[in-house]
């Protein structure tokens, strides 16, 4: 980003005076971004608590990075801003039999698309980057997209604005859609595996990352902020805005304090604590999103498989019956009350309830009961046979004491951590637990090194994504746990091939339930994603889904797209998002900077005079 010359001279000032304590401040709001026209650019910034630790597409992992790609990639098919079916994107249109898009043994899908879209560097985008993409999923194995091209037989262009994506079986894809953003041959490709894993995708040296939608990324100072600069060449029309600015927070209270202070615009994620404080708050807009993701306690299963020689997961882990005393013990509907204040439900299946067509109630539902949990230990020869206050395996072996990790990203799960540990306490089970960043929980994770864990999901409208997260050769990619079961391996293939919706709901139902019979891990919550803005300055976000008769439901940004990004404006006569607005410096910033500067161009006079008497001297 440009700063102008005024900016620089504030920062030297301010750094003569040895620091003053401007957190949060972002300083030289007047950069331009390329392509605006504009005396005056308009710069969105955004908080919050999680972080980014790639942008490199394919290694993408929390919702951070997948609203940082959804900036800047396209899908060949959106998800709709009304229900979240699958709508055009690349694709002109949705391939049926009707309009000829799909052959009559439903094997062949021949997809048109658009012939307007550009990548940011001038090179147009074609079919041939999609199969390319597509191809390169498949040929070097990238696990955590190869279920979205399940029975593929070939994907190719045909011409510059003609795919044609053939299977071996009739299927559920590529109508789900599939979430894979396409990728520019000229750049990716030739690369193997092992270089596409060691490939950032963004060197501040050598230039910004070659994309195609609304925002390309131009700057990321780690573990602190990244920016965007929007795209003239779009192909879905420029956006107001001119560029975004993400800013990370180490804890939730400096985020709202400064969307209150006009620092930040929009707040993601807000803890209820601090959203409740929010409601009434002059000039600050709430928002509740639906309850599109979960939390869930994880218990390791990865004991049998290839991957799993150098799991470190306790042994009686291994055994369901303490997983479903462990799962009694655990108050859900206490976590709802005392944690999210009434902003969720209690969870139950994977497959989130506000797609009731696909969700499971399971019946009958494991119970709170301490008691119980007490008596099933009991029962199966759990008992504290050194005195500690600790069941042991049985026959007299090691403690049933877990390691417990929970996410210093989340205020939430760290209470529901203290509470859960308190209540396995009271069924002889301890708990060693320990609050990680995301980056140290990630690595613990993929490496099996761990007893139980919270973390959460944030699943595709579609089910099989998530459905697929637990078949077994997700262990190490996808798999929470890696959890393995034939029986629920097969029913997610045939789920798959299943093109009768209602067929399909009866599959999908039964998947669920033999996950909470076998209860490799229990589904805590689900939660709504709380967000707040500057209301007296930001107008016109669109929402996704479209909201109940409530008003609930909708999320206005971390959709499933950029639908906001592109809507989103100033009101007018605010001065939003421009150098005289709130981009960053409030009026008492500026008085503290002009004090400053009275104060150093003070001190340097002083100084000159008094060397100049001394000199005389």
């Amino acid at each position: 980003m440009k700063r102008t010359a005024r900016a620089v001279a504030l920062v030297a000032a301010l750094g003569m005076l040895g620091g003053l304590a401007l957190s949060g401040v972002a300083v030289g709001q007047s950069s331009e971004p390329s392509g605006s026209d504009s005396a005056e650019p308009i710069t969105f910034i955004i908080g919050l608590t999680n972080n980014i630790i790639t942008v490199n597409p394919l290694k993408a992992l929390e919702a951070p990075e997948y609203e940082l790609l959804a900036m800047q990639y396209d899908l060949l098919f959106n998800f709709s801003k009304e229900d979240m079916s699958a709508v055009p994107a690349l694709a002109t249109e949705i391939p049926t039999k009707e309009n000829g898009g799909l052959s009559e043994d439903g094997l062949t899908y021949t997809i048109n698309i658009r012939d307007d879209a550009v990548w940011s560097d001038g090179e147009p985008l074609t079919a041939r980057d999609i199969a390319f993409t597509y191809n390169l999923v498949l040929d070097q194995g990238w696990s955590n997209f190869t279920n979205y091209l399940p029975f593929t037989d070939s994907i190719k262009a045909k011409d510059d604005t003609t795919l044609v994506w053939k299977t071996t079986k009739p299927s559920i894809a590529p109508l789900i859609p599939p979430w894979i953003y396409i990728l520019p041959e000229h750049i990716w490709g030739g690369m193997s595996k092992d270089e596409i894993k060691k490939f950032e995708n963004f060197d501040p040296d050598t230039g910004t990352p070659v994309t195609s939608g609304p925002f390309h990324m131009v700057e990321w100072n780690k573990d602190e902020d990244w920016t965007l600069e929007s795209n003239d060449n779009y192909w879905g029309g420029t956006p107001t805005i001119d560029s975004v600015i993400v800013k990370r927070y180490t804890n939730p209270e400096a985020m709202v304090s400064d969307l209150k202070q006009g620092v930040i615009d929009f707040a993601e994620t807000v803890p209820v604590d601090l959203f409740q404080t929010l409601q009434d708050t002059p000039g600050i807009g709430t928002n509740v999103g639906g309850s599109f993701s979960f939390s869930q306690f994880s218990f390791n299963q990865c004991y049998e498989q290839k991957s799993c020689d150098k799991s470190t997961g306790h042994p009686a882990l291994k055994d369901e019956t303490v997983r479903e005393a462990m799962a009694m013990a655990i108050d859900k509907a206490g976590l709802v009350d005392r944690i999210l204040g009434g902003y969720g439900t209690v969870g139950s299946t994977i497959v989130v309830p506000t797609v009731p067509f696909w969700h499971l109630d399971p019946d009958p539902a494991i119970p709170f009961d301490i008691p119980g949990a007490n008596e099933l230990l009991d029962g199966a020869g759990y008992d504290d046979t050194d005195g500690d206050g600790i069941r042991n395996m049985p026959g007299g072996g090691e403690n049933l004491d877990f390691r417990f990790i929970v996410r210093t990203e989340s205020p939430e799960q760290i209470q529901a951590g203290k509470l859960i540990a308190g209540w396995f306490k009271q069924i002889g089970i301890g708990t060693q637990t320990q609050a990680v960043t995301d980056s140290k929980l990630i690595d613990s994770w993929l490496a099996s090194d761990y007893d139980v864990y919270i973390w959460g999901w944030g699943p595709d409208p579609d089910p099989d994504f998530i459905l697929s997260s637990f078949t077994t050769g997700q262990c190490g990619v996808w798999s929470d746990t890696c959890y393995s079961n034939p029986e629920y391996d097969q029913l997610y293939a045939d789920q798959q091939t299943s093109t009768s919706p209602d067929d399909r709901q009866l599959i999908v139902k039964q998947m669920q339930q033999i996950l909470y019979d076998d209860i490799p891990e229990v589904v805590l919550w689900y939660d709504n994603d709380l967000q707040a803005y500057n209301s007296d300055r930001w107008t016109n976000f669109s929402y996704q889904p479209t909201p109940g008769s409530d008003g609930e439901g909708g999320y206005i940004l971390f959709q499933f797209g950029n639908y906001s990004y592109i809507s989103i404006e100033p009101v007018a006569g605010s001065g939003a998002g421009t150098a005289s607005g709130n981009s960053g410096i409030p009026a008492w910033v500026w008085g503290a900077i002009a004090l400053a500067i009275v104060l150093v161009v003070g001190g340097v006079m002083f100084a000159r005079s008094r060397g100049s008497d001394e000199d005389k001297a």
